[in-house]
């Protein structure tokens, strides 16, 4: 295939056909190289002869084209003399030649084009001190690796992450992202515009990309990966894990296991990933009243936090035949964690009110998901059935100090669910026929007690229920009009969810909507698709002995996306949507609920509705030649509900009430990226910008309000390794938080977070890392609270399998992190004791 990374003009341009032969054989030869120069002998473009050794491009007249492959003498053309027959290819000539292998060096491109695939060439990112895939895609151009590992190309999420054109983690792909050692990775491909049903390939298009893992020749069908273990100076910090995978043609395996009380985040690898472009396979989960996770702060946590922590997963995949697959994973987590923090609250309206609290929090998780899917995906017919099952244990013991009264509270929560997802597409005559089913039934039983030596208020011990039996049917055949696809969809929904507080209250949710939609395509890459559901809808809360509200509404719910493909490095997509539905609270009980040792929640027994309107704009630019990589998107949403939630504050309690009125939300939001990576002198630049403003409603304490919350950011991070020796790295991202209402107008605050890397590379088996850390916090208007953290690591390498390690974290022992927050009317204030110095040695093992 050919591979296009020409940087053009139209203007002035002239369309040639080539075959590149053996001048002997005149056999074609694949894989010669075109590279195009102009006038004055810069570089503006190349191409790679596909397997019948022919190459399409277009030129000036003054360019001069240069052809090379291996084995082969170099020939020069000036396109000036180059002359033939309309309509006819033409051929040229390059002679053989001997070639001293010894003296030849090979060198890839950075990124190449295959079709609708960009190859990045691993080796061309890679730089010392590089230890995992996810090192080398976080400096890959256009592609961007968040905080809890989730990939994303040019703004949007992948939709698949394969490993050898294999889908073996599913969404779950972070454990081989951050553990995969990246000396096994030849390259990185990312498919463009990825539709992974290959029935529906050409038929219906996709906006989103895939990755696809390509390994080394040395790694494929044998065991690799590393083994890892740390442990204190003092034998009470340790941190150990282990990864291990085998890549075959019909069989592979991953295994990945971590265990530490350093306080790192292992949960990531375990989480289970919103796939936004399988949404029919995807229902949120019952929220309960009680919520199980401990506040992240700002600050990474394994500088806070006191845990012992276990995360393992078993992943495999096995080919049961050329377009069917058998896949399992398992995934396990355990976390034991602690920590102390000290907040001062204020409430604002008619009544302010002030709490300062001193906590200390205990928490203890597990979550076991095992997963199995069947997957037969072929030109003819695509067939898929994911079955699995959750089971969570959640904890939490706290003891607090709030305005001088002594309380305890522990919470305990049992989340369970299981469910099924089928998917279905085969072709009938020249229709296509798709078949989506979802059926779920989950379980969370929760406890909540709470307890005071001095106030018997704070004396309560209470018990929900929540349980929730759904099923989601969708069928749709697509019917060729007009050279594009009718879509006609019916769906069926229904969801019943129990509430168990003081006796068993049922919400009950059925929907039936048609849909008729429309993708005319044209062009290259460009299209219109349009849908028009009618959708009904009937909600009802009951209590066992009859019911208490029952609802009923018609919603038209139109969508609308317009892609058009301006050239090879840039593309525009429009998207609008409006949706309609019930708005449930997240738990329904006749008297008011106690959920925590001083928050009451009064639900009622209403039924309340919500529409949205959402529109959004996308701008994709990639220039291949200059590595320039860049999108924006802006995105505007506006919610009206028929409800709002106020909030009471007291010395003694808080109670949030659910009101029938008026609850308007506006959301405004704007991204941008650019990214440029100039390989001659080994330098990566990336920057980012946001902005969102966010408009709502605040009921509380007597005061009723509209809020305007803004918030913009600014990141740039850069890497730069030319010298052998020396390697250095530095991010910074400045965020600016203000509020605006006609209560109050807040200063705007400032926060900046500088993380910096020095590494070394004193001799060729030995490599000194020092990482620097900084937080800026703006407390109050011109006043910053810095906390600045120093880390170092020397590792040696003993030879290809072995190597030891020093690794010293918080060298400058700093003790304490200060943040101040605004949120609508309220002011949060929070202290939080850090950890101290640590030092580790380790010792790791590469397979």
């Amino acid at each position: 295939m050919c591979i296009s990374v020409l940087s053009q003009n139209e203007i002035a341009m002239k369309k040639l056909t080539i075959e590149v032969r053996d001048s002997v054989t005149y056999q074609p030869l694949a894989d010669a190289m075109c590279r195009v120069m102009n006038a004055t002998g810069r570089l503006q473009g190349f191409k790679v002869a596909d397997r019948e050794g022919q190459i399409s491009l277009s030129v000036r007249q003054e360019d001069v084209l240069t052809f090379s492959l291996i084995g082969y003498g170099k020939r020069k053309i000036s396109v000036n003399n180059i002359q033939g027959q309309a309509n006819q290819p033409i051929i040229v000539l390059l002679s053989p030649k001997q070639v001293q292998l010894k003296e030849v060096i090979v060198k890839l491109p950075p990124i190449r084009k295959q079709g609708d695939t960009l190859v990045y060439n691993v080796g061309s990112f890679l730089q010392k001190g590089d230890r995992h895939l996810e090192d080398v895609l976080k400096k890959l151009p256009g592609i961007k690796v968040a905080e809890n590992g989730s990939v994303s190309y040019q703004g949007r999420a992948i939709n698949r992450f394969y490993i050898e054109g294999q889908d073996l983690m599913g969404d779950n792909y972070t454990q081989a992202t951050r553990n995969m050692p990246v000396n096994a990775v030849r390259d990185v491909e990312v498919m463009e515009d990825h539709q992974p049903i290959k029935l529906l390939q050409g038929r219906k298009p996709s906006e989103s990309a895939a990755l696809n893992i390509k390994l080394d020749k040395g790694h494929w069908a044998r065991p690799f990966g590393e083994i890892k273990g740390g442990i204190d100076t003092r034998m009470k910090v340790w941190d150990n894990q282990l990864f291990l995978t085998q890549i075959m043609k019909h069989t592979q395996i991953l295994v990945s296991a971590k265990m530490n009380n350093t306080g790192k985040d292992l949960s990531s690898e375990t989480n289970e990933r919103l796939n936004v472009y399988e949404l029919d396979a995807f229902e949120p989960l019952p929220q309960g009243v009680l919520s199980g996770n401990i506040t992240q702060e700002e600050l990474p946590q394994e500088r806070y936090l006191h845990n012992k922590s276990i995360s393992t997963g078993l992943n495999t995949i096995i080919s049961l035949s050329k377009d069917a697959t058998l896949r399992s994973n398992v995934l396990l987590y355990e976390d034991h964690a602690e920590y102390n923090h000290a907040t001062s609250s204020y409430y604002g309206g008619l009544t302010p009110l002030t709490l300062e609290t001193s906590e200390w929090l205990k928490q203890r998780t597990l979550r076991l998901i095992p997963t199995l899917k069947y997957e037969e995906n072929s030109q003819k017919r695509f067939l898929s059935d994911e079955l699995s099952y959750s089971l969570g244990r959640q904890s939490a013991f706290s003891q607090m100090t709030t305005n001088g009264t002594n309380i305890t509270e522990q919470t305990r929560i049992r989340p369970s669910y299981v469910k099924n997802y089928l998917s279905s597409s085969f072709r009938i005559g020249q229709s296509l026929l798709q078949i989506r089913s979802l059926i779920r039934y989950s379980d969370r039983k929760e406890e909540l007690e709470t307890a005071s030596d001095t106030q018997a208020l704070y004396n309560t011990f209470e018990r929900f229920i929540t349980r929730s039996a759904m099923t989601r049917n969708i069928i749709t055949t697509s019917i060729p009009v007009l050279g594009n696809d009718l879509d006609l969809s019916l769906q069926a929904y229904y969801k019943d969810n129990t509430y168990n507080y003081s006796s068993d209250i049922h919400h009950r949710t059925f929907k039936m909507k048609a849909t008729p939609g429309y993708t005319w395509t044209y062009g290259r890459k460009s299209y219109i698709s349009a849908e028009l559901p009618m959708g009904w809808t009937r909600v009802s809360l009951a209590k066992d002995d009859g019911k208490l509200t029952t609802r009923s509404f018609m919603a038209f719910e139109p969508n609308l996306n317009i892609r058009q493909t301006v050239n090879d490095k840039l593309n525009i997509t429009l998207s609008a949507a409006l949706s309609t539905g019930d708005n449930p609270l997240g738990f329904y009980a006749l008297s008011p609920l106690r959920t925590g040792y001083r928050t009451i929640q009064v639900t009622g027994d209403d039924i309340y509705k919500s529409t949205r309107l959402y529109s959004a704009l996308h701008l994709r630019y990639r220039n291949l030649v200059t590595m320039l990589f860049g999108n924006l998107s802006v995105a505007y949403s506006d919610t009206k509900a028929e409800a709002f939630s106020n909030f009471d504050y007291n010395d003694s309690l808080t109670t949030m009430h659910w009101i029938k009125g008026n609850n308007h939300r506006h959301n405004i939001r704007t991204n941008a990226m650019i990214d440029k990576t100039f390989t001659s002198i080994g330098l990566s630049i990336k920057a980012d910008m946001a902005y969102e403003k966010t408009d709502f409603l605040i009921a509380q304490s007597g005061e009723m309000v509209q809020n305007h919350s803004h918030h913009a950011t600014a990141g740039l991070s850069t890497s730069f390794q030319k010298l052998s020796w020396l390697r250095l790295s530095a991010a910074i991202t400045a965020n600016y938080y203000w509020e605006r209402s006609s209560i109050r107008q807040s200063d705007v605050l400032s926060s900046y977070i500088t993380n910096a890397a020095l590494y070394l590379f004193p001799s060729k088996n030995t490599e000194l890392k020092i990482k620097f850390y900084n937080l800026t916090n703006e407390v109050t208007d011109g006043h910053y609270h810095t906390c600045g953290l120093l880390d170092a690591k020397l590792n040696y390498k003993i030879n290809k399998v072995w190597e030891a390690g020093l690794t010293v974290t918080n060298l400058l022992n700093t003790t304490s992190y200060i943040t101040m927050q605004y949120t609508g009317i309220n002011t949060f204030t929070s202290t939080l004791p850090l950890r101290n110095r640590e030092i580790m040695v380790h010792l790791q093992m590469r397979l």
